[in-house]
């Protein structure tokens, strides 16, 4: 019996050896681990594998690649999946969206670096869509996309903060002049963190601050840097300049200077400054000067100037500067607004102690320049906004002053008055003609009825008569005659009664 079971045995073994010998050769599927490239910078170069963490920017995410074998299988689309920065494969990114064609080993995938990478634990894989089989990944590795990547500036680019002790911290706070352009500071990019430092050689980094402003309580050099994890830069790029934060009991004695001297030019403008570090407002003639909270000062305005430094226990008072700027006298002959009766006329005149003056005339709305009309006299024909801008030259303090009036339509002659009631009661009292009729061109002139002259004057006031009049049997009558420069004379007779 026991030799029986041996022969079958034998047999069995026999069978199962023919079998494996003369099987097809089995192989298992599989996919690599990719090997990573880095991308070509813009100026061109040749991709070279990339050892270590993947640091990109603007100018050098695209044109990325990785490298692959595989076994088992004749090929298919491929595509090459990110995972998040922990390191998951729960949501991948698929950096190759529509899929790579691959047909023998090794295969290679081109790409784009997606620009919001940020973390240490980045990795990296392939799949073969057409057999559902995904490969080994990566180890872990650092990515970082430096949306900015240039130097910024630290509380308008100061180097040294003088602080008043017991005035609470100081901040330092990332500068951003012109949100409107984005790449014109980091802080124009919520998503970034940042990593604040304190000392020098070497700087010691503050845990736990990330925003971009740091409140800091004690003496020491502060800087910042963008949050790049290992692909940060200690250099100048994505990094603060240093500040000296300084603090001290007492705000101390400050002096203000003037770089154009206490006496300057208003087309140079002068720029008023002392010691930087601290808090200030500025003061014109006492008045305080909205905005103007800088240790410096620009300024084209005469006046008596000083600046409050610090605040509290600290604060201080700056001397005072009087500024006087160069100046010249200029008026014209005729007021801010007066009338023009329908087809009259008005010359005015500039009257200006300004040295080689040139003038220019405007009018319109909005004021256009008169481009035949550039003396000092101006002959005004129509109702309308006017403008005269004269300009001192050849002093070496050239500048410009203007005067601006305005031409109303004026009422005809039929409204001068014929009879007035000097008695008193405040209506009526004095000889009141319409505003056209005054000018330093116009000559008013009244006689009595005997034809004395009692008034003869330019630029009548409306006060005729400032004497009492003699009243006997009949009601005085005066007559008077009106004279404008190339204007028919205006006559009538003034009746005075009680």
């Amino acid at each position: 019996m026991e030799k029986k079971i041996k022969q079958v045995l034998n047999k069995y073994i026999i069978v199962l050896a023919l079998i494996l010998f003369h099987a097809p050769e089995i192989v298992a599927q599989s996919i690599s681990a990719p090997s990573t490239f880095t991308p070509v910078p813009c100026s061109g170069g040749a991709s070279v594998q990339y050892a270590g963490a993947i640091c990109l920017n603007t100018c050098y995410y695209q044109n990325a690649a990785v490298e692959f074998t595989y076994t088992g299988f004749a090929g298919g689309t491929f595509t090459l999946e990110l995972s998040d920065g922990s390191g998951s494969f729960a949501s991948p990114t698929i950096l190759n969206p529509s899929g790579t064609v691959v047909a023998s080993s090794p295969g290679r995938i081109n790409f784009n670096w997606p620009q919001t990478v940020a973390g240490n634990t980045y990795k990296l894989r392939v799949k073969c869509n057409a057999i559902s089989l995904t490969g080994s990944s990566t180890p872990p590795f650092p990515a970082y996309f430096k949306i900015y990547n240039d130097i910024f500036w630290l509380n308008n680019q100061i180097s040294t903060a003088l602080v008043c002790s017991g005035g609470g911290g100081y901040t330092l706070s990332v500068d951003n002049p012109t949100p409107n352009v984005q790449t014109s500071s980091p802080a124009n990019y919520p998503s970034l963190k940042y990593k604040w430092y304190k000392g020098t050689s070497p700087a010691v980094l503050i845990p736990g601050e990330i925003q971009k402003s740091l409140t800091v309580f004690s003496d020491g050099i502060y800087h910042a840097e963008l949050d790049y994890g290992v692909c940060s830069d200690q250099s100048s790029i994505t990094r603060s300049q240093n500040v000296d934060v300084k603090f001290q009991s007492g705000s101390g004695s400050f002096t203000i200077a003037s770089s154009q001297g206490t006496s300057f030019c208003p087309s140079t403008p002068t720029v008023l400054s002392t010691q930087a570090g601290y808090t200030y407002q500025w003061f014109r003639d006492n008045v305080a000067i909205p905005g103007a909270t800088s240790n410096t000062y620009t300024t084209g305005e005469g006046g008596s100037y000083h600046v409050q430094i610090g605040q509290g226990s600290c604060s201080a008072t700056s001397n005072t500067l009087v500024l006087t700027p160069t100046d010249f006298n200029l008026s014209i002959d005729a007021p801010s607004s007066f009338a023009l009766i329908p087809d009259d006329t008005r010359v005015i005149t500039v009257t200006t102690d300004a040295a080689n003056p040139t003038y220019q005339w405007y009018t319109g709305t909005p004021l256009v320049a008169i481009a035949t009309e550039t003396n000092a006299s101006y002959t005004a024909t129509a109702i309308g906004n006017y403008k005269v801008v004269v300009n001192q030259t050849g002093t070496g303090c050239d500048f410009a002053k203007e005067i601006l009036f305005t031409i109303t339509e004026g009422s005809l002659a039929v409204k001068i008055p014929n009879v007035i009631s000097p008695n008193g009661d405040t209506k009526n009292d004095v000889w009141e003609i319409p505003q056209e009729f005054i000018s330093p061109t116009t000559e008013v002139l009244i006689l009595n009825s005997v034809g004395e002259i009692v008034l003869q004057t330019k630029n009548y006031d409306n006060k005729w008569p400032s004497n009492p009049i003699e009243f006997k049997s009949i009601n005085p009558v005066f007559y008077y005659i009106i004279t404008k420069e190339g204007a028919e004379a205006k006559k009538g007779s003034i009746t005075v009664i009680k």
